[in-house]
């Protein structure tokens, strides 16, 4: 009966003793082991898509501040040629140049009919006072060709105010003209410009024939 009893109490202090040095071990290794830090916690994501991105189904924009890979948007170069500023009035120029104005001495254009109409008879009473100079009228294209000669007289003349009386000149046409499909209609208005001359092999007999000669037609 004493055996039994000691028996019993030497297994209820192993037990005691095996919980005690299983609660100290484990108390001793909780104690040194190293705090256990989440990696989930610890390595933030480098990049977690928005729940409106996820939605749409676009990608995020990249924050600002990256190394240039990737994180910043990269524009196309501009080509040099696109930012030269092109001169628009050398596309205004044409391709050839045109003839120079003609020297101008007397321009009839410019003045009334009865203006005109005066000046011309100037001419015929004095036309010493105006050979050799360059004369810019309009008028009525007239034209002849004789049925036998087939020699072709041109001229240009004026009206008075009242279309009563007419005077002009006689027209030394250019000579690479054929007639009539390089020459103005008869009766219509042109305007010429012309040196004057005289043909005075009339002047025996009071009469002097003043003609136009080197014309242009404008």
């Amino acid at each position: 009966m004493k055996r039994k009893s000691i028996l019993l109490l030497a297994g209820m202090l192993l037990l005691t003793c095996s919980a005690c040095g299983k609660k100290e071990g484990s108390w001793q290794a909780e104690s040194l082991a190293p705090p256990v830090v989440s990696q989930q916690a610890e390595a933030a994501p480098e990049h977690v898509p928005s729940a409106e991105s996820e939605v749409s189904g676009k990608e995020p924009l990249p924050a600002e501040g990256g190394d240039g890979q990737g994180d910043s948007p990269v524009f196309p170069a501009v080509s040099p040629a696109l930012e030269e500023t092109e001169n628009p009035a050398a596309d205004l120029q044409p391709d050839s140049q045109e003839a120079p104005a003609v020297s101008v001495d007397v321009d009839l254009t410019t003045l009334s009919s009865t203006m005109v109409y005066a000046e011309v008879f100037n001419m015929m009473m004095s036309p010493d006072d105006y050979i050799g100079r360059t004369i810019r009228m309009t008028g009525i294209f007239t034209v002849y060709q004789d049925p036998e000669t087939k020699q072709v007289y041109c001229g240009v003349i004026v009206e008075d105010a009242t279309a009563c009386c007419a005077q002009g000149f006689d027209l030394v046409m250019p000579e690479e003209r054929s007639y009539p499909q390089d020459y103005p209609a008869p009766e219509s208005e042109i305007t010429v410009v012309g040196t004057l001359q005289a043909d005075r092999t009339l002047e025996e007999h009071g009469i002097i024939f003043l003609r136009l000669e080197d014309v242009t037609f404008e």
